[in-house]
């Protein structure tokens, strides 16, 4: 099936097919989840364009589960990373943390993100990583609130 250009009325009703399609597939309890959650329109189709994503621990096996439902279809990232996220938890039981978010709508392109990025505000938006080094600043940085992070580099 040939996609059409991003961004564009065809891709975004094909990218609500698909989703439609992934959530019917789904166990019963993430497509309840799913639905409890979209339910006030159900015209509205998430969609988010972060490079990064935590995924909590209690939630891998869920969320290797939801990415396999989705097999060869053709659904972007930016579609299914939320669709996932909704389906295994309500919002409201995301970590309030993120209500602290910057976002920069015209952040400089030659700044880079982590300057804005603190243990006190935990979120930027939009965010790039750009580099392996700039993704090993970024975990350090989140390391002042997790120092289990700095595990990874």
């Amino acid at each position: 099936m040939k996609m059409p250009p991003p961004n564009s009325p065809d891709w975004f009703s094909k990218q609500a097919d698909m989703v439609k399609k992934v959530v019917s597939m789904m166990p019963v309890h993430f497509q309840v989840s799913y639905k409890e959650t979209t339910s006030s329109d159900q015209q509205l189709l998430t969609v988010c364009s972060s490079d990064v994503f935590y995924i909590p621990r209690r939630f891998i096996t869920d969320f290797t589960d939801l990415v396999n439902l989705v097999d060869n279809l053709e659904i972007h990232h930016t579609v299914a990373i939320p669709m996932f996220f909704l389906s295994m938890d309500s919002p409201q039981n995301y970590d309030p943390v993120l209500r602290r978010m910057i976002y920069e709508e015209n952040h400089p392109s030659s700044t880079n993100s982590t300057t804005s990025y603190s243990d006190k505000v935990p979120a930027v938006h939009p965010w790039n990583v750009s580099s392996e080094q700039e993704f090993i600043k970024l975990i350090r940085i989140m390391a002042a609130g997790d120092p289990l992070l700095l595990e990874l580099v």
